[in-house]
């Protein structure tokens, strides 16, 4: 309760705001994958929609990045809000009287990806412009601590609005939302973060600023190699090789897989709660080096697991079970390890230049784990499953010795 009442009431009101329009966006993502499923039956099509998002973000994360350092940040982040709400208005209305066709539904993911562009970049920088130096560490930790519940929640609300009303439904009711949170950014207070004086050199030159700190910081050297090498290999492992492990070659069904699901999926809501407070007071850089040390480690055993299944020296529902109960371990350890993360940037990077350096980032790491995700499906198809888990094992374990490698030196 003390550490609630410091943060202060302008961090909450941007905590509010945010959670709402994250549970709003992906809502209408998981809406939008359904009906483009639905209407194609296409796999192709499908991972199409989400691979042309690679696009706006590559094109517009400079001009992003420099407008979070220029200008109010919750300014930003309400104008992109309000944007949105009048372009799903538009949507809902028009698809009450015809079936929208693929086109327009492309057209629509793009436009709010390019919001969520100049949305991410201002949000990922705002929290030392909300609380004073002493709650940083706590005030990031908390601003993560809802993902999860947002993450578990909004499939099941966005199937909910499908299979009972329709998609204008769905563009309304996240239209409602986007506005909610762009009301409450408007009413919140944050302190004007410092201008740079290199703001008369342009967009381009303002960005290469943010890159220039980068490569001549050595923590943001290390942190910037290691992370998307570890979310790639993290993110792909699962999403492609586990899947693959599971359906493909344990040949479980659709109840089963979506059981294994549903448990690793609870992590995300209760972990966040246990681990907030013991984030705030640890060492972020042991926190972030220990966590990523873990994760190879167990990826290497589900590796040895699956290999074990596949061969029939272990009965595949014991494999299956001690897969699940790593993949939560997994995740307990993800989860800390991204606070901490966000931590280092955010106490480590100056406020003027934080916009840059985090969109530079996210940037980098969407390029990464696409790219991840395709190689992997490559891997599993070529080498085999557990090859490629091993790969990915590996692949964490030189991003953790990437970023541990130089911590002694400083």
């Amino acid at each position: 309760m003390k550490t609630i009442r410091a943060l202060g009431i302008n961090y909450w009101k941007y905590w509010t705001a945010s959670t709402v329009s994250m549970a709003a966006s992906n809502i209408l993502q998981y809406v939008l994958s359904l009906y483009v499923l639905d209407v194609t039956g296409s796999a192709v099509v499908f991972a199409g929609m989400l691979s042309i998002i690679l696009f706006p973000r590559l094109l517009l994360t400079p001009l992003a990045g420099v407008s979070a350092d220029r200008y109010r940040r919750t300014r930003i982040m309400a104008l992109v809000l309000l944007c949105e709400v009048l372009i799903l208005g538009i949507y809902g209305v028009i698809s009450k009287t015809v079936d929208l066709p693929l086109v327009a539904i492309f057209a629509l993911v793009v436009a709010l990806e390019m919001g969520e562009v100049f949305y991410g970049a201002s949000e990922n920088a705002i929290i030392p412009d909300l609380v004073e130096a002493e709650h940083l560490k706590s005030a990031i930790a908390i601003s993560k601590a809802d993902d999860g519940i947002v993450f578990v929640i909004s499939p099941m609300v966005g199937a909910l609005i499908y299979s009972n009303w329709n998609l204008g439904i769905c563009f309304l009711t996240v239209a409602g939302l986007n506005l909610l949170g762009a009301i409450l950014l408007c009413i919140t207070k944050t302190r004007e973060h410092q201008k740079n004086a290199e703001e008369k050199k342009g967009v381009l030159g303002e960005f290469m600023e943010g890159v220039k700190i980068i490569r001549g910081d050595a923590f943001l050297r290390r942190y910037i190699l290691s992370l998307p090498l570890i979310d790639a290999c993290f993110g792909a492992t699962f999403s492609v090789s586990v899947c693959y492990l599971l359906r493909l070659v344990y040949r479980l069904n659709a109840y089963e897989y979506g059981l294994y699901n549903s448990v690793t999926a609870s992590m995300s809501i209760w972990v966040p709660i246990v681990i907030v407070p013991l984030v705030s007071k640890w060492k972020a850089d042991h926190i972030y080096k220990n966590a990523t040390r873990l994760i190879a480690l167990e990826l290497a055993l589900i590796g040895i697991l699956a290999l074990l299944g596949i061969q029939g020296i272990l009965p595949i529902p014991v494999s299956v079970v001690a897969i699940t109960v790593l993949d939560c371990l997994t995740i307990i350890e993800a989860m800390p390890m991204q606070m901490a993360g966000s931590i280092m940037i955010q106490t480590k990077v100056e406020s003027g230049f934080l916009g840059r350096v985090t969109s530079t980032l996210g940037m980098i790491i969407s390029v990464a784990v696409a790219a991840g995700e395709f190689c992997f499906g490559f891997l599993n198809d070529s080498v085999g499953v557990c090859p490629a888990i091993f790969i990915g094992a590996v692949g964490v374990g030189i991003g953790s010795w990437i970023y541990s490698s130089g911590c002694k030196q400083e």
